[in-house]
């Protein structure tokens, strides 16, 4: 149960993962296998690396692992910690511990600090990654699918009466590879004519994005738009969310094998055609988030300033070769 004035962002088997106001959340931005299938979750609540981490959850410490990341311009090592809740264990990486093994944690007691290891893009937000399992493992086949929160599903059941919103955007805070905007109204984008909330990274990444549902499912296989243009096809239908795929796929297992070879996560740029522009200036990406504070990532150095409003286009050269999808 979380505590008054927190959220309850997901739950998974019996926990309640909870996070308190001033909150960055992703379900979808990464291509791992564990949030292809929905069941993981990004939380942070600060913009800046070093910042601690508040635990979502009560548990007990029962591990902690140190783990090569390999080389790269940022930490070698991160660091896996469980905690055991209830009947089921929680995992969370990309933070580096204050807490031991054996110590009992409260919902809302530092756990440690965000850490910038070699997991993370240029571009990333801190943040800590969760899982929920039943036995401790590393392996993110073995965890438990998460659903949103009704707190946080209940702020987007009104935005489709909003219309369908994103092209202007207030810059609300400016580093050196990315600005963090909101938008006036949530992002839409519609699935086959259905509204639905995008959630992960276009223009960048590895070509997918979370569809989170408003009220109905889209079909399978339908055509998703954003700002009018094609941005590709549903391949997954889940309860409260869908996955979106660049290019068309008529198996998701097949898709799913591809999105997670090691040569697709290396690659980083499955958005082939796909293009962002800010106030008519091409950037390299859009990162939708799910938070109370900011929405909108937008990911290039445009020389913004915190205060002024910017415009978005996106154009989709595939438009005109991707009209309909499989029967």
């Amino acid at each position: 149960m979380c505590k008054i004035g927190d959220i309850l962002l997901a739950r998974a088997g019996d926990v309640d993962i909870c996070v308190p106001r001033h909150y960055f959340v992703s379900f979808f931005s990464s291509p791992y296998a564990s949030h292809l299938l929905g069941r993981a979750v990004d939380i942070s609540t600060s913009p800046e690396f070093g910042a601690e981490f508040y635990s979502p959850v009560a548990g007990r410490v029962v591990k902690i692992v140190k783990v090569f990341t390999g080389l790269g311009p940022y930490s070698k090592f991160d660091y896996v910690i469980f905690l055991r809740v209830g009947s089921y264990y929680v995992k969370l990486m990309h933070v580096r511990p204050k807490v031991s093994v054996g110590d009992l944690i409260s919902l809302g007691d530092v756990i440690g600090n965000y850490i910038r290891s070699n997991y993370f893009s240029y571009h990333h937000l801190p943040h800590a990654h969760l899982e929920v399992l039943k036995y401790v493992t590393l392996r993110p086949t073995k965890s438990m699918a998460v659903k949103i929160g009704d707190d946080v599903l209940r702020t987007f059941r009104d935005a489709s009466e909003l219309g369908i919103s994103l092209g202007e955007l207030e810059v609300l805070k400016v580093f050196k590879d990315f600005s963090l905007c909101k938008s006036s109204t949530h992002p839409i984008a519609l699935a086959g004519g259905m509204p639905v909330i995008p959630q992960g990274e276009l223009g960048i990444g590895a070509g997918y994005l979370g569809l989170i549902h408003i009220n109905l499912k889209p079909p399978k296989h339908c055509e998703v738009k954003l700002l009018g243009s094609s941005i590709g096809y549903t391949v997954r239908i889940r309860e409260w969310y869908s996955l979106l795929s660049c290019e068309r796929a008529s198996l998701f297992s097949d898709w799913f094998f591809k999105m997670t070879s090691i040569s697709n996560v290396l690659a980083n740029s499955g958005w082939g055609g796909v293009e962002v522009y800010v106030n008519e200036s091409r950037v390299k990406g859009l990162e939708f988030l799910l938070s109370d504070v900011c929405n909108v990532k937008i990911v290039g150095d445009l020389n913004l300033r915190p205060g002024c409003r910017v415009r978005l286009k996106i154009t989709s050269k595939r438009s005109s070769r991707c009209e309909t999808a499989p029967t």
